[in-house]
């Protein structure tokens, strides 16, 4: 058995020919230090990341990585002194954001590329990523935060629910104070993650929401200009879908559907949805409803109709997956609205 790491409680990742490849799963606090080839498959196969490690040389691979990750963001620091290659094991809406100490790293992107570099920070899109290839003797401080996220903190940013997702540059020098002040916000977690703190889970929200709101208030964007004629098409196309959407909210929705009426395909659909809102046709589907739930318990004429009915009544079946749906968007419950505003 050759030793990998240690997971957040401390086990052992060891080889074994009972043990199955481990998938994605949250970790509190995560160290694994690799030395050998059958090391980096060991991890691969037990860390429970969101890459995958490859050696770019053949000689012996030397890889430093601890942090802590949740479903609500990760934060972790990266060393090594050969260099290595990673490629996505997963598909998820997140954003990678990381600050290089040391040497470089090329983010390679399925239209395009980017290199991060001491003095200058990335902010990259993870599902557009190919592979990214580090350097010898690299070592940076990296996190991620979910789109949705960053959408939410927005919108509460510009005081209003249709503010567009932000076109943020995807490398920024780290030369105002803001962006300093930022990096430093990032040193302070990863050192409270290293306490192994059993709260660090309950407080990964929070820091979501921290991480969230200094990125957007610091982060550069880029120059607004005019968009070229062919997306005036598109947002055609995604007028009619929404305006389908909101005709059906009531009925049940098929995303083929509404791409029919829409006059393109599904992934056009979603490709559009996520450039113009920042979020997914979903994601639109689910907040329309909710709002119209919220609005239908601020009615009078609804006072002697439950919550579970209203719920049913816009196409939510499972009533406590609504509840919580519902306390995330508006920060409170359904009963709760209806008391106040009634």
């Amino acid at each position: 058995m050759a030793r990998v790491g240690r997971d957040h409680e401390g086990c052992l990742l060891m080889s074994s020919r009972e043990r199955k490849p481990v998938s994605w799963r949250p970790q509190s606090f995560f160290s694994h230090q690799v030395h050998s080839v059958r090391e980096i498959e060991l991890l691969n196969q037990l860390g429970g990341m969101a890459v995958k490690f490859r050696s770019p040389r053949k000689s012996r691979p030397h890889l430093d990585v601890s942090g802590g990750q949740s479903c609500s963001m990760s934060l972790w620091t990266t060393q090594s002194i050969t260099g290595f290659l990673t490629v996505p094991q997963l598909e998820t809406d997140l954003f990678t954001i990381r600050f290089v100490n040391s040497c470089r790293m090329i983010r390679r992107n399925r239209s395009d590329e980017h290199l991060g570099s001491p003095g200058y920070a990335m902010f990259v899109p993870f599902d557009a990523m190919r592979n990214e290839e580090a350097s010898a003797d690299f070592s940076a401080i990296s996190g991620t935060v979910t789109r949705s996220a960053l959408m939410r903190s927005h919108q509460m940013l510009e005081g209003s629910p249709e503010a567009p997702f932000p076109d943020l540059v995807p490398v920024a020098p780290v030369d105002t104070l803001a962006m300093q002040s930022f990096r430093l916000c990032f040193e302070r977690i990863y050192r409270r993650l290293q306490l192994a703190d059993p709260e660090i889970d309950l407080l990964f929200p929070l820091l979501e929401e921290v991480v969230s709101y200094q990125l957007l208030s610091c982060w550069p964007r880029r120059p607004a200009r005019a968009r070229p004629a062919p997306l005036a098409t598109s947002n055609a196309q995604l007028r009619r879908a929404m305006d389908h959407i909101d005709a059906h909210l009531a009925q049940p929705l098929r995303l083929a559907d509404v791409a029919t009426v829409a006059g393109v395909s599904v992934r056009t659909l979603q490709h559009n949805f996520r450039r113009e809102l920042g979020i997914t046709p979903l994601d639109y589907i689910i907040d329309r409803r909710l709002q119209k739930v919220k609005s239908d318990l601020s009615s009078e004429n609804n006072i002697d109709v439950t919550v579970a009915e209203l719920a049913r009544r816009w196409g939510f079946v499972h009533i406590s997956d609504f509840t919580q749906r519902y306390r995330k968007r508006f920060g409170c419950t359904p009963s709760e609205t209806r008391r106040h505003d009634i």
